[in-house]
């Protein structure tokens, strides 16, 4: 995802802040109190929801969401290589994207799977359109989507969310944190106009589509091969 889109996700979240800092601001908040929700979202094995740190620390919201600002402030920083981001009311601490080759070199990461052009457009009409069941994808793609939707649910994307009343029952679909995440914004609220979501997910449809052509060639030219 390219900076400005983030800048223009991020939108929303920088205004909200700017409007707390005008009336509150951070001095009256102590080292200590920073420095106790920073070690439980630390600390936490997974995304660290806003009600456990409140119910932890007997913090009233407003003070809980000035020290949120603050962390998240603090490690914007250029001599921090980690993040805190948040994601459905939920906290964690991230790397920092601009080091994902090294940090990939670290774990040995030699191949990152990405989405195909059919994956990308099947979550993103669940993304607007959820709950949604798989008939009505279909029916807007045109094409079966089990497959597809077997992948979304692999890479943690989407998730049944029950079944919809009417014959068949059929499973309805939604969107989960892990999306959140792929897409880097905190909530459903913050996504973009679908002519937006086209330009996010413009480079890895090309990527994808590129490589589906490659791929093809390869396969012909081998074909070719074995008949001469």
């Amino acid at each position: 995802m390219s900076e400005d889109n983030i800048s223009y996700l991020s939108q929303k979240r920088r205004e909200k802040e700017q409007k707390i800092l005008e009336n509150l601001g951070f001095e009256d908040l102590k080292p200590k109190e920073i420095a106790l929700v920073e070690a439980l979202i630390f600390s936490s094995k997974k995304k660290l929801p806003r009600e456990i740190i409140k119910e932890i620390t007997s913090f009233s919201e407003e003070k809980l969401e000035r020290v949120i600002i603050y962390l998240e402030q603090k490690y914007q920083g250029a001599e921090f290589g980690i993040q805190l981001k948040e994601y459905n009311g939920s906290y964690l601490f991230q790397t920092k994207k601009e080091f994902a080759r090294e940090i990939e070199q670290l774990f040995d990461i030699t191949k990152v799977s990405s989405l195909s052009t059919a994956s990308m457009e099947t979550l993103a009409i669940i993304a607007y359109r959820q709950p949604v069941t798989r008939s009505e994808i279909e029916e807007i793609r045109g094409v079966s989507v089990e497959r597809t939707l077997t992948t979304l649910s692999k890479y943690e994307l989407i998730e049944e969310v029950g079944r919809k009343e009417t014959i068949g029952n059929p499973i309805i679909y939604g969107t989960t944190d892990q999306f959140l995440e792929y897409l880097d914004i905190e909530d459903l609220a913050e996504l973009p106009e679908i002519e937006r979501v086209e330009k996010l997910f413009a480079e890895e449809i090309e990527e994808a589509a590129e490589k589906a052509a490659a791929e093809e060639t390869e396969l012909d030219k081998e074909e070719t091969d074995q008949k001469a």
